[in-house]
């Protein structure tokens, strides 16, 4: 793949690219959000198992 390629399939990318919409951006924002709440609470469970099996 050459330079002039690579610039093509950048410029591809960005046609298609468009700024989200501010409900898209919440919603994006909440579900975000939502998955680092949940990664953070099974982390805790999972320390607080292991805390009691000691």
């Amino acid at each position: 793949m050459n330079l002039n390629e690579s610039i093509q399939k950048a410029l591809r990318v960005l046609r298609v690219c468009y700024k989200p919409t501010q409900e898209e951006f919440y919603t994006t924002l909440k579900v975000t959000g939502l998955g680092m709440v949940g990664i953070g609470l099974l982390g805790y469970v999972i320390t607080a198992v292991f805390q009691l099996l000691e």
